[in-house]
């Protein structure tokens, strides 16, 4: 009997959406300072020695779940060269995986830069001609996160750097892919060491100018390490038939564990500098990841539908466009007083609860309305549009 691998995996949508909001709420709670706290009463609460439920953690360091999004990248890009290894398929064809990618992801980061730069220019934000310029260039050519200045004080929206990222590991993943063929364990342990030592060398080395280099592409290295080790031990498990009910509700004890698992990583951040401990405990937090995302790729179906749902499709098909913009939406609204406050000091910091959940609900809604109309009215239509002068100079050459 012949084994049938899917090629696109429903759950990793929904966990990327999952990471991406919670990316959003730490954004969020940084301009708004809700905490969530919930309290809860009654006897039953009382009894159970349960007074109140406090997600803060989530909130207050959801800039982890960065990592979690690399991780899944390395996964979903890796997944046709793992096919390719252990099921026989034709190896992916390089100059179609880079103009599939910049499908992708170009049109909206250019839109996103233009715009920023129209913006920058009528605020009047930049004042040294040089910096703009080298800002401009930079993020042109995905390079503004090699440069502390640009990385750190860009005009021209500060969570791109995570696209520029994600397009240097674009760039290289196919020639870690051979690597990967030729010699997998090297591969592997390499990038295991790359992201280990290199974050280590940043805490020690860099201690003074950490912000720059807490987001280090090389420390990234093992998150890539274990997208691509999910995808060979996936296909593996599959091939073999490895899955049962028994191993469906072991992988799910393991998720739910490796939620505990990440909820007592988080206490690390309340023990000093919070971009240190990140670069410290980035391996851990990358190991607690794969676990979790491998566990739940062969968990029960009732665990995986909290991910493979519509609403999850929904937000995974807008996440790449409410990425990019709902920081900019949050910081502007709360720049311009909207909604309107007066005083020196911002509502958040005298403790305005009604100006912060008015504030609260509008970024909430203006970034997912943002998102919506930037996918359906521009992502998709000129993706699709570049998809269909492929598919015709396709056509045209096998004629």
């Amino acid at each position: 009997m012949k084994c049938t691998v899917e090629k696109h995996i429903n759950v990793l949508d929904g966990i990327r959406a999952a990471a991406i909001l919670f990316v959003v709420w730490f954004h969020f709670w940084q301009q708004s300072w809700l905490t969530p706290y919930i309290t809860i009463e009654g006897n039953l609460a009382r009894y159970l020695g349960i007074s109140q439920i406090n997600l803060a953690g989530f909130a207050r360091y959801g800039f982890v779940f960065v990592d979690l999004l690399i991780l899944l990248s390395a996964v979903c890009n890796f997944f046709p060269y793992a096919r390719a290894i252990l099921l026989g398929e034709p190896w992916p064809d390089m100059k179609e995986f880079y103009l599939k990618r910049i499908i992708r992801i170009f049109p909206s980061y250019f839109l996103s830069v233009f715009t920023m730069l129209i913006i920058a220019i009528i605020e009047k934000s930049y004042t040294d001609a040089g910096f703009m310029w080298k800002d401009i260039i930079t993020h042109l050519t995905f390079t503004s996160i090699f440069s502390s200045d640009t990385l750190t004080g860009t005009r021209l929206n500060g969570v791109l750097w995570t696209v520029q990222l994600e397009v240097i590991y674009y760039i290289l993943l196919p020639w870690i892919a051979l690597l990967f063929k030729k010699r997998p364990a090297l591969t592997l342990t390499g990038m295991w060491v790359c992201g280990i030592v290199s974050a280590n060398y940043f805490v020690i080395q860099k201690s003074d100018n950490i912000s720059v280099y807490v987001n280090h592409i090389l420390t990234f290295a093992g998150c890539y390490a274990n997208g691509i080790l999910i995808c060979m031990l996936y296909i593996t498990l599959k091939k073999n038939r490895a899955e049962n009910r028994y191993t469906q509700m072991a992988s799910t004890a393991v998720a739910v564990f490796c939620v505990i698992a990440f909820n007592h990583l988080l206490k690390h951040f309340t023990d000093g500098n919070l971009q240190e401990i990140q670069l410290k405990n980035r391996f851990a937090f990358a190991a607690v990841f794969a676990c979790f995302v491998l566990a739940v790729m062969f968990s029960m179906e009732g665990f995986q539908w909290l991910f493979a749902n519509k609403i999850m499709r929904f937000i995974s098909v807008i996440s790449y466009n409410l990425y990019i913009w709902h920081q900019v939406i949050a910081v502007k609204c709360k720049e311009y007083r909207i909604p309107y406050w007066e005083g020196e000091d911002a509502p958040n910091i005298t403790g305005d609860r009604v100006w912060q959940w008015k504030y609260q609900i509008l970024i909430i809604v203006l970034s997912l309305l943002a998102a919506i109309v930037l996918t359906y009215c521009f992502e998709i239509p000129v993706a699709g549009f570049f998809r269909g002068k492929l598919k015709s100079q396709k056509n045209t050459k096998g004629s």
